[in-house]
């Protein structure tokens, strides 16, 4: 293989990471919420991201956050940071990535329906 045509090949390999191919993602109320107060804080206890979706979607509960966050995982859209010195129940903490942050432009202030966008 020519340098020329590897150069390329690194190029577009490049590219590719630089600029991934737009995923269709859709948020419900839960996750809208979530994303709302990481942006806030930039980073958040299980715990402290239960209490804030519950201030202000009192029917959601517990396991609605955690598939969320399961599912920002899936998608990339947050990082799960250890804190293995803090006592059990809060070592771990959650924080959005470049790409989770891009959700600001599309999170109304006050989320009352799923909302589709892309990333």
């Amino acid at each position: 293989m020519s340098f020329k045509a590897r150069l390329a090949r690194a190029g577009a390999a490049l590219k590719q990471r630089l600029r991934p191919e737009s995923i269709e993602i859709e948020l419900d109320v839960v996750e809208q919420l979530i994303v709302q107060h990481l942006l806030l804080v930039e980073q958040a206890s299980f715990d402290e991201l239960v209490d804030a979706v519950l201030v202000s979607r009192p029917t959601a509960n517990q396991q609605q956050v955690r598939l969320s966050l399961i599912r920002f995982e899936s998608f990339r859209l947050i990082n799960r940071i250890l804190h293995p010195e803090l006592e059990p129940g809060k070592q771990m903490s959650f924080t959005l990535t470049p790409d989770g942050r891009r959700l600001k432009a599309v999170i109304p202030a006050v989320p009352r329906s799923r909302i589709q966008t892309w990333l």
